[in-house]
Order: structure tokens, then C-alpha cells, then sequence
């Protein structure tokens, strides 16, 4: 007697979607372990919040009420993302290496973004390193990581306060223009507004317990604590995921960057004067834009002492093309500061 075989009763809808399910979720975890790894394997919070408050970021920083944030006053370390060797003085001032500091009864301050502050190098190859070397003078590396330029310029007024500076320089990007006109980037930070023929700050001190204004921030933060959702999300929907949080254009300000800029240089000049603090202006970056050429000449034309090396750098990349992969990674590498340090240090002998 032949027995038929037993009929296999086909799988329930629910069952079917279950399977389906497994696999996809041990991609899943296979994935948020992956990138957890790579970008941060010992960051139990949000990775959402990691791209939009800078405390939780790369450098320690701690909140300032007028600055917005500063370095962490004798923090040193290499836990950051390129895993460089950062310090800071007691001051909140980065470190220009384990030599000994040049002696003089003034010092040199130098104020500007992470291009001054030397991301993505060792103490001792950010450009204010070098040109302490070059110049055999201390010199005091007040640069801040992400800095607006109205950010380093009431930087460089606290310096001037603080310490006996005799020479000042500072520095900026083009992008520091545009960084004038946000109310917050990263954190809250300092707002300066046109003023009649000045400017007037008005925001201070800030708040940083303000709640930003986005109904969906609550549950953003919830999914942020997965590392997948945080990737996905970032490269599909940025602007709704972080970067409407990260940087908030203040009311009225928009477009007015390259004007405040104007007008911040006239302020530093002012407060350097009865001092008789030597100022030299200087344009970083290897991308000069018509705007923060245009703030240079307007600089130069009240007679601050300027520096282009942004349009210099142009100049010497038509004639050797390799000098790009020699001095920038991103931010400026040991080479290209030490070339920045060699141009300051020759544009100081020609300022009086």
C-alpha cells in the first residue's frame, strides 16, 4: 500500500513577514555595531546630538556665556577623530608643543577657527607653533575649533585683557563670515547686529538651556541613540535630521555676514590702538571668495595690516599642483602651517 506523502500546510502571512524579518534584523545589528566601532565605541547617548552640540564632539570644551564654548583649561589627550595629540594651558590657550617657551614680556596672540587652532595636527605643527619657533617669542594659540569671526574677535578682546599682548593676528575663512550670522551652531553663540555706523551684541549672556524650536526634537533625540538611524537619516534627510538644529540663521542677519565682518576688524583695530597692539589681519583656506576678499580691502583701506594667503595659495597651486595634497587635509596640514607661520612671520616685519 503506497502512503501519500504528507501535504506541508503553507505558511501563515504572519509567519512568512516573521522570516522575512531575521534576517533583515541581523543586518541590522550587524550594521549598528559596525558603525558604532567606527565612529564612537565608547558613546552610549545620541549620535545625532554628537553632530549637533560641538561639547560632545571631538575637543574638550566647556560652555562660555558670552563665547558660546571654549577649550577645556588643562585638558590634553589624543581622544578626538584624528587622534592627534591636543593640550590645553591653564589659560584655555592650545598648547605649541613640550618645548620650552621662548622668553619676552609680551606675547604674541594669534585668534582665528580650527585653522588656527590646528585641527587635525599635533601641538607643536599648528601655524601659532610654528611661528612661535620662527620667531623665537611666545605666542599664545587663542584659535577655537568652528569659531564665527565675531566669535575670535571677542576672543582676541579677552586676550587683550588677560595678557600683555604686543602683537595680535587675526585670522579668518570666508566661511567665518556666513558663521556671523547664526544665532547657534553647535551651541548658542554671540549675535552682533548692525548698529548704525557699529555694531551692537545682543544676546548675551547666552542661553544654553534654550530648547530649540522644532516639535519633533524629543522622539529625533530617542532615534538618535541608534548609530544606523543616525547614518541613514544624516545622508537622506540632513537638513530635517541635524543641520536645521546645528545652525539657526538669527532673525535679519542673513546675507549681512561680510558687513559685520567690516565692521568686527574696525572694532579689533580700535581696541588694539591705545594699547599699542601691532594687528595684522590674514584670509586662511585654499578657496578665497570675493566677500572676504572684499573685507580684506576694506580692512586694508582703514589701515590694518592684511594678509592674503588664501589667493596666495591659488597662485602657487597653478604653478605646482601637488601643493594641495601637501598642505591641506581638510584643515591645514604640519607642512602647510609651517607655510602660513614662514608668510606671518615675514608680513610682521613690514607692521608697525
Amino acid at each position: 500500500m503506497t502512503t501519500k506523502p504528507a501535504v506541508r500546510r503553507p505558511l501563515s502571512r504572519r509567519r512568512r513577514v516573521l522570516f522575512a524579518l531575521v534576517p533583515l534584523l541581523a543586518v541590522c545589528l550587524v550594521a549598528e555595531v559596525v558603525i558604532r566601532l567606527v565612529r564612537a565605541p565608547t558613546h552610549f547617548g545620541s549620535f545625532r546630538e554628537l553632530r549637533t552640540d560641538l561639547l560632545k564632539r571631538n575637543y574638550p570644551a566647556q560652555r562660555h556665556p558670552v563665547l558660546g564654548y571654549v577649550p577645556q583649561p588643562g585638558a590634553s589627550g589624543r581622544d578626538n577623530h584624528w587622534g592627534t595629540l591636543v593640550s590645553i594651558d591653564q589659560d584655555g590657550m592650545r598648547r605649541n608643543g613640550d618645548g620650552p617657551t621662548p622668553a619676552g614680556d609680551r606675547v604674541l596672540a594669534a585668534v582665528g577657527d580650527s585653522f588656527t587652532f590646528g585641527d587635525q595636527v599635533d601641538d607643536d605643527a599648528s601655524w601659532p607653533a610654528c611661528l612661535e619657533r620662527r620667531l623665537q617669542q611666545p605666542v599664545k594659540n587663542g584659535g577655537v575649533f568652528g569659531y564665527s569671526l565675531a566669535q575670535a574677535v571677542l576672543r582676541a578682546e579677552d586676550m587683550l585683557a588677560r595678557f600683555p599682548v604686543g602683537t595680535l593676528v587675526v585670522a579668518f575663512i570666508p566661511d567665518d563670515l556666513t558663521r556671523c550670522e547664526y544665532s547657534r551652531r553647535y551651541t548658542p553663540q554671540p549675535v552682533f547686529e548692525l548698529d548704525g555706523d557699529g555694531l551692537a551684541l545682543r544676546n548675551v549672556p547666552l542661553d544654553h538651556d534654550a530648547v530649540a524650536n522644532d516639535a519633533g526634537k524629543a522622539w529625533k533625540d530617542a532615534l538618535g541613540h541608534s548609530a544606523l538611524v543616525d547614518a541613514i537619516l544624516a545622508n537622506t534627510l540632513r537638513a530635517w535630521w541635524f543641520e536645521n538644529e546645528k545652525q539657526v540663521t538669527a532673525p535679519g542677519l542673513q546675507g549681512k555676514g561680510p558687513e559685520i565682518g567690516k565692521r568686527l576688524l574696525a572694532r579689533i583695530a580700535a581696541a588694539c590702538k591705545p594699547r599699542d597692539v601691532r594687528l595684522l589681519v590674514v584670509l586662511l583656506g585654499d578657496k578665497p571668495t570675493d566677500a572676504a576678499i572684499d573685507v580684506l580691502r576694506d580692512a586694508a583701506g582703514r589701515g590694518i595690516a592684511t594678509l592674503d594667503l588664501a589667493s596666495r595659495f591659488v597662485e602657487l597651486e597653478r604653478a605646482d599642483a601637488s601643493l594641495k595634497a601637501k598642505w591641506f587635509a581638510g584643515h591645514m596640514t604640519r607642512h602647510g602651517n609651517d607655510w602660513v607661520a614662514g608668510e606671518i612671520a615675514a608680513a610682521l616685519r613690514t607692521v608697525r
